[in-house]
């Protein structure tokens, strides 16, 4: 049996100007290195025992991977996946939310539609890759695939490895679709909150997700920071 940590990176700059990120890269701001620190030790004082570290290979996940290790005092070599990436958004890559939202679905926010229940998370890959005329950007199934190849990629790693815990810094919209795919749900979410824990167990070829989008590792690291 395997224990999976899935982290969202902390917030980056993007996230504040709410641009479409996907697999463009970026650096984690001033709040998103604190945040990331703060949930290292979050889990440091939560007693848990880090046995193998993979992160998206895009600096945001790498440097909220770092940060996190640092904050739970634990030498460990960070890996990378591409399978963990966020998903490719094509042309619309770092545009505005706002125009991504009225051009591919004729609304201001399309995050207001999957909260309002109108329409599902999965709906916001698929119609932006179906918008994409260079058919780069991702669809769900293919964000999904690709990450579940990964996951088990790491699976093959640990069982050789005899390890038991996996700590996997992702990214919010992929690791909620792949989550979702699995089973777990946040209802009307379109992605994990930044520097929040979700934990899967794999077990007999099967992943169960156990919970999702914690943020109490993050607020209590921040809780120690100002004691």
């Amino acid at each position: 049996m395997i224990h999976f940590y899935i982290v969202r990176h902390g917030e980056t700059a993007g996230n504040v100007s709410q641009l479409i990120q996907g697999i463009t890269n970026s650096q984690l701001n001033a709040r998103g290195r604190k945040q990331a620190l703060a949930l290292g030790r979050g889990l440091r004082a939560s007693g848990l025992m880090i046995d193998r570290v993979v992160a998206s290979d895009l600096l945001r996940a790498q440097e909220t991977a770092q940060q996190i290790l640092l904050g739970m005092q634990v030498k460990l070599a960070i890996e990378t996946d591409k399978g963990l990436r966020e998903e490719n958004d094509g042309v619309f890559e770092g545009r505005s939310l706002k125009d991504v939202s009225q051009e591919v679905f004729g609304v201001p926010d399309y995050h207001i539609l999957v909260r309002s229940g109108k329409m599902p998370l999965e709906a916001i890959p698929d119609g932006i890759h179906a918008a994409d005329a260079t058919n780069q950007a991702e669809n769900t199934q293919q964000v999904v695939s690709r990450y579940d190849f990964a996951m088990r990629r790491i699976v093959t790693a640990a069982e050789a490895a005899n390890e038991t815990n996996v700590l996997v810094v992702s990214h919010g919209t992929a690791s909620l679709l792949w989550l979702r795919a699995h089973g777990g749900d946040l209802p009307n979410r379109t992605e994990l909150t930044n520097a929040s824990v979700s934990k899967v167990t794999y077990d007999n070829g099967r992943f169960k997700v156990d919970w999702m989008d914690n943020t109490e590792f993050r607020d209590q690291g921040l809780k120690e920071e100002l004691s």
